[in-house]
């Protein structure tokens, strides 16, 4: 009877042997721990490295599945009136020309070669009677009345170094400029997509892609630069006012 406990326990023996030396096999592996990406920010003027904030799951460029929603001002139409409260010069009642859609993109994370993608956001711009621009752009609203056409040579050595300075920081740096007609603190830099132009008045391409610059001055002024890659659109520098939503109502 003991010889056959100690055959007994030398097979155990055998057996716990064998496990320890067997490789466990591929499918069964150790997970691997999925550490956060740290030091993502937001993105850089002029720079697709430097990646926007983390949002939504989405479709790279060209895709059919993401459906960009519009965050403000859906109510607009095109062909209808507005009043428009301008810091300046009151309460107009304006005609409203055309729209655009701006898809907001993003980088999932830091590489040349990571595609640009939208968010899901999508944000809006109306050209008004009397070459003025109102735009939203998160919780921002501007109405612009002033353009000024410039070119790439403009953008690199008037703007671009202070939008990578702000963007080298993680857009936490309070970075300023010198543009005429004033001083100006940037406050956001992005990429978008053109998603859709309805209207007249604007000579802007669907699928075209640009960088922005936003920026504010004294008063409530207000430098919004628009920088398109290829031939979507005119590179533009608009100056006017941030005002807040309640100044823009149905007529």
């Amino acid at each position: 009877m003991g010889g056959c406990f100690f055959v007994l326990g030398m097979i155990c023996l055998l057996i716990g042997v064998v496990k320890i030396l067997t490789p466990a096999p591929a499918g069964r592996s150790r997970p691997a721990v999925d550490f956060p990406f740290r030091g993502v920010g937001r993105p850089s003027f002029l720079n697709p490295r430097f990646p926007l904030a983390p949002a939504a799951a989405s479709t790279p460029l060209g895709g059919q599945v993401m459906v960009n929603k519009i965050q403000k001002l859906e109510w607009i139409r095109v062909g209808e009136r507005i009043y428009a409260r301008h810091p300046v010069k009151g309460e107009l009642m304006v005609h409203v020309l055309g729209k655009i859609t701006f898809a907001e993109l993003w980088q999932q994370s830091r590489g040349p070669q990571v595609p640009w993608v939208p968010t899901g956001s999508a944000f809006v711009g109306f050209w008004l009677e009397g070459n003025m621009l109102l735009l939203n752009w998160q919780t921002r609203y501007y109405l612009l009345d002033e353009a000024v056409q410039i070119s790439d040579v403009d953008i690199q050595r008037d703007i671009a170094p202070y939008a990578r300075q702000f963007a080298q920081s993680d857009q936490t740096a309070d970075v300023y400029f010198a543009y005429p007609p004033a001083m100006w603190h940037i406050d956001d830099i992005g990429k978008f997509q053109i998603e859709k132009v309805e209207g007249e008045g604007l000579a802007l391409r669907p699928g075209a892609i640009g960088r922005f610059v936003h920026a504010s001055g004294d008063s409530g002024r207000a430098l919004v630069v628009e920088d398109y890659e290829g031939s979507g659109g005119q590179d533009t520098a608009w100056t006017g006012y941030q005002i807040t939503e309640e100044d823009i109502k149905s007529a």
